[in-house]
């Protein structure tokens, strides 16, 4: 009996516990943050299947004007094919959105064990609310991201194990206690009875197997330590795109919401326009599709915003621990 090997195996082995529960951990939270995503995405693909609606009917108004206005010498046969090409292209990007929204909504209840086919209905009215609950990044730090990532405290622990290692292989050059018990009966060459001895095993020489066997587990270890080193410059590295992207969200905001604004009040200076018949019913049409465009984009912006908050959660330790209620 060894007690030295086998305190060594049971903190290793408390290791290798604490190992597998943060690797399920960090495979909960990457999981957690695809949904979030996920979730996300559909919200706004509902959004903007609203607005492509919208669009598609402004098209066709445009086009039933402009075949009105055709006998009259306004719009020629070019024009006319032109807006019914228009037409079917709004259509074609509704029909996508509607597909992506169907394999979104698939992809999702296979994440959380529902069948493909399942009917589940999804509130998504408060989307970013739901996967954040308020959290916008703003005062996360690197320190605390270090001291939280689970990718680091794995590499962290796998150090530690490495670190058992090395000094299993020291104490493989110690001499190993022993302890013989030993119960002897009917053999003519011993003295028949119960025998107890106490005493000391020791290889001495193995062809320096357990002194190279040091050398090997050391650079291991020095290995693991560059690894995590490498892996932390890596996770700096993608907080401060994150970062970067989160504080650069307001300015991109401000301009989308500014077009989005500019483009409404375009909407409603060509109505007034048209009423006084400045401009004609085909022109004003362009202004309201020219809003409806500006509103796709200020969509855009904000999954660019939510996205890199939810990854941002997830390099702090999870965005489970911030909030995840998604609600169905």
């Amino acid at each position: 009996w060894d007690p030295y090997l086998a305190l060594l195996k049971i903190k290793s082995n408390s290791i290798l516990v604490d190992i597998g529960k943060t690797s399920h951990l960090d495979k909960i939270g990457n999981n957690t943050a695809t949904i979030a995503k996920l979730f996300y995405r559909i919200h706004l693909l509902e959004r903007m299947i609203r607005i492509r609606q919208q669009a598609v009917a402004l098209q066709q108004n445009k086009l039933d004007y402009a075949k009105s206005r055709k006998d009259q010498g306004m719009f020629d046969d070019i024009d006319v094919r032109t807006m019914s090409n228009e037409v079917r292209g709004q259509n074609v990007k509704l029909k996508g959105l509607e597909q992506e929204l169907e394999q979104r909504k698939r992809e999702i209840k296979i994440l959380i064990g529902y069948h493909p086919d399942y009917i589940l209905p999804l509130d998504t009215r408060d989307a970013a609310n739901q996967v954040l609950a308020g959290f916008n990044g703003k005062y996360v730090s690197f320190p605390e991201i270090q001291g939280q990532n689970l990718k680091l405290k794995i590499m962290a622990k796998q150090e530690q194990l490495q670190s058992n290692r090395v000094t299993g292989s020291y104490v493989s050059l110690i001499p190993k206690p022993l302890l013989v018990f030993e119960n002897v009966e009917n053999q003519v060459d011993r003295t028949s009875g119960f025998n107890f001895a106490l005493g000391l095993d020791y290889t001495l020489w193995d062809g320096f197997r357990r002194v190279r066997d040091i050398k090997r587990q050391k650079l291991r270890a020095e290995q693991l330590k560059i690894d995590r080193s490498m892996q932390s410059e890596r996770i700096y590295n993608e907080f401060k795109k994150l970062k970067s992207e989160v504080l650069n969200s307001g300015d991109n905001e401000g301009f989308y919401w500014e077009q989005a604004k500019l483009a409404e009040m375009g909407e409603e200076k060509a109505l007034l326009m048209y009423k006084s018949g400045d401009i004609t019913y085909d022109q004003y049409i362009m202004k309201r599709l020219n809003r409806v465009e500006a509103e796709v984009g200020s969509l855009g912006n904000l999954q660019t915003r939510v996205y890199a908050l939810i990854d941002l959660a997830t390099l702090a330790g999870g965005i489970n621990n911030y909030n995840a209620a998604i609600r169905y």
